[in-house]
């Protein structure tokens, strides 16, 4: 079974760090799989998350393998889910009805909206939640792809501390000419689908 909690720690930054930067090696790497079989994928993804508390902010790197791009949305919140892209649902409430989803494609266009879950099931996607201050650099080379998100403490509704904990899961698209597409995640969701919070695992705020 895959590790259901992602220790974050703290850690003193100099700004929002490089891909290259020592600081992400603080943050435990956290493997993708395939999302309705929980194997290993044609691609290796990985994911890392450390926080600075004194910069208030939280920083996410995911860095893997990309042999082939698709992706054409160009425009911030346009449906970008529908080519290549990484993603993080994120209940920092720990209301698995309600959680932010964020994410960011290989040509750096960023999406960010809520989900809602009525108590019927339906789904709802908000997209009046707009993080101020967001920054994102996301680079491709030699076959590899590597995104850098820094997100401030004020996008949440619980910001992160020692002791504190929310539900969260993470994800990517990818799309090739002859693979088809592939759905991968932190903790697969066993469906065709990432709203499964019922899945979701934990991001513990560590020292």
């Amino acid at each position: 079974m895959q590790e259901n909690r992602y220790p974050c720690p703290n850690a003193a930054t100099n700004g929002v760090p490089k891909a290259n930067d020592p600081v992400w090696d603080k943050a435990p790497a956290a493997p993708l799989v395939e999302n309705q079989t929980g194997t290993t994928p044609f691609l290796a993804t990985e994911l890392r998350l450390i926080r600075d508390d004194q910069a208030k902010m939280l920083y996410v790197r995911f860095s893997g393998e990309d042999d082939e791009v698709h992706s054409t949305y160009r425009l911030h919140d346009a449906p970008v889910y529908r080519g290549d892209v990484m993603e993080l649902f994120i209940a920092d409430t720990n209301d698995l009805a309600h959680y932010k989803e964020l994410e960011v494609t290989p040509y750096d266009v960023r999406f960010d909206g809520v989900i809602r879950f009525a108590p019927d099931g339906t789904r709802d996607l908000n997209m009046d939640y707009d993080i101020a201050g967001w920054k994102t650099h996301t680079a491709l080379g030699g076959n590899r792809l590597v995104s850098v998100w820094a997100l401030p403490y004020g996008a949440f509704d619980v910001p992160p501390a020692t002791g504190v904990s929310w539900r969260f899961n993470a994800f990517r698209i990818d799309h090739h000419s002859s693979r088809g597409m592939s759905l991968m995640a932190w903790q697969p969701t066993m469906q065709p689908t990432f709203h499964v919070p019922d899945v979701f695992g934990f991001l513990d705020f560590v020292d």
